[in-house]
């Protein structure tokens, strides 16, 4: 087990001590929170640190299983133990690494299939005489979160005259939305789910069939469908026809599957020398976290920063502030990523963890759009949250006079938690700043494909280190089946096991049993 008491004489030690003393006082401490690879840079100098602490999290990484799972997560070992399954994301991007030779030919024979059903998708011929125009993934989660943050991220490299829509939400608004002007000749829905039995994935998919059938009848509809499932026979049931099912392994969890045909929506739209390189910037982070030392391991480093801000210092929150327009659904994305991942109160054995364990709550937006919301709480409140501030190089060597000012803006934000400020004059106590509050930068040379989908794969392999650390399964989701069951017994009409006020509630909205 990780010893964490270790950090306590080293968070008390420096919970007295400046953090802007900390900052440019040893030089060695400040290398050694500047770290590179795969085309990102990490800054963490202004993190409350110092070369002691720093080993102290080292030795801790060092005295853990974290390179044996590691070699068994990337070699498809059961690293979620209580589904006993692997989790298979860095064998979507690398099948070579799996020992299970089977495995890795039918995830690239997927790879394959959806690669020239994306190329297919652009020719004249492939509605019945029409290309594609619109494709609209129908998904949620993991379904919806991904393809929809890469594909608004990567809006410079989207195929012409190709766009793609998102539904995700039961509201008949969100289908109505993505539907608005579209072609139903030219238009094709993309089904995802892993099991095909997700209720709001189901629900919207019919009515979106409902829809097509309206328009260009039975056959029509039928040709305008794919799916991405680890469920095939479902899908057929569905209707889909099985030559536009395209199936992903159950070892792959649905907020790290982007990267399969999960992803086909996205592929399409991007077009498959644009997926491409977004794989190929997730190997190359892989290859950065399979083989870096821990001191230079980006996903290492980042997960003992975070770790040492939850149980060293207790910080139950993290900021991610990310300035560039293109990245602003990251932290949303983020948010379930690593909430549902280390969102656990027990261990991998089941045992209770320590209130001050366990992942962060996450949350965040666009920077500097975020400097006139909770940027006031940031800077004065009470409490007070780690910032990880995200941001491109090429923006800020841009010519643009509004990109130098993003950057200047981001850089002050940063400087500005850690000086603080003494207030001056009458309202000194109002103006007043405490500093002292820490953050990371971490910065993109450019957003492309490649620096995509290595920004992803370093966050995934963070939160790895980090359940690894705490020895939690970040691969399992339990805590989403309660709801989802009384949900279902809610819209059948059978409340007898919920409490006084939820039924009060049913009978205000005069919500009917549905009959089917």
């Amino acid at each position: 087990m990780t010893d964490f008491s270790a950090l306590d004489p080293h968070a008390r030690r420096l919970g007295e001590t400046s953090l802007a003393e900390l900052v440019g006082r040893d030089r060695e401490r400040d290398a050694s929170l500047v770290v590179e690879g795969a085309g990102l840079m990490l800054d963490a100098r202004k993190q409350r640190l110092d070369a002691s602490a720093w080993s102290a999290l080292l030795d801790m990484a060092a005295g853990s299983d974290l390179a044996e799972r590691r070699s068994a997560l990337f070699s498809g070992g059961i690293v979620n133990e209580t589904e006993h399954r692997p989790a298979l994301h860095p064998g979507l991007r690398n099948p070579d690494r799996l020992t299970d030779g089977d495995l890795a030919g039918r995830i690239r024979a997927a790879r394959e299939a959806t690669s020239r059903f994306a190329m297919r998708a652009g020719e004249r011929d492939v509605l019945a005489g029409h290309p594609v125009r619109r494709v609209v993934n129908i998904g949620i989660g993991g379904s919806d979160l991904g393809p929809r943050f890469v594909y608004d991220a990567l809006k410079a490299y989207r195929r012409a005259g190709m766009e793609a829509r998102f539904v995700s939400n039961l509201d008949p608004a969100d289908l109505d939305d993505a539907l608005e002007g579209a072609d139903p000749q030219t238009t094709l829905f993309c089904v995802v789910s892993k099991s095909f039995t997700t209720q709001e994935t189901l629900m919207n998919a019919q009515a979106a069939r409902t829809w097509l059938v309206s328009q260009v009848g039975e056959e029509g509809a039928n040709i305008r469908f794919c799916a991405a499932t680890a469920a095939p026979d479902k899908a057929r049931a569905f209707g889909i026809d099985p030559a536009q099912i395209f199936p992903f392994e159950d070892g792959v969890g649905g907020r790290y599957s982007v990267w399969s045909a999960a992803g086909l929506a996205l592929e399409i739209a991007l077009g498959p020398e644009a997926f491409e390189a977004f794989l190929a910037g997730a190997r190359s982070m892989d290859d950065h976290f399979y083989d870096a030392p821990p001191e230079s391991n980006l996903p290492v480093v980042k997960a003992l920063i975070d770790v040492w801000n939850r149980a060293g210092l207790k910080r139950l929150s993290r900021c991610v502030a990310a300035y560039s327009s293109r990245l602003e659904r990251l932290p949303a994305y983020l948010q379930q990523l690593e909430m549902e991942s280390l969102g656990k109160s027990v261990t991998r054995e089941g045992r209770p963890l320590a209130a001050d364990r366990g992942g962060q709550l996450v949350w965040g937006g666009r920077g500097s759009d975020v400097q006139h919301s909770f940027f006031q709480w940031l800077h004065q409140g009470v409490d007070d949250a780690p910032v990880d501030f995200i941001a491109l190089k090429s923006l800020a060597q841009s010519e643009d006079p509004r990109a130098q000012a993003l950057t200047a803006n981001l850089l002050a934000q940063g400087a500005a938690l850690m000086q603080g400020q003494d207030g001056t004059g009458e309202l000194a106590a109002h103006k007043a700043m405490a500093g002292g509050r820490v953050s990371s930068t971490l910065l993109l040379d450019a957003l492309t494909p490649q620096t995509l989908g290595a920004l992803i794969a370093l966050h995934e392999h963070k939160v790895f280190v980090e359940a690894t650390l705490y020895r939690l399964n970040p691969y399992d989701q339990w805590g989403v089946e309660l709801g989802k069951q009384l949900a279902r017994d809610i819209a059948i009409g059978d409340v007898s096991v919920l409490d006084p006020a939820t039924r009060d509630l049913i009978d205000r909205l005069g919500l009917s049993p549905r009959r089917d």
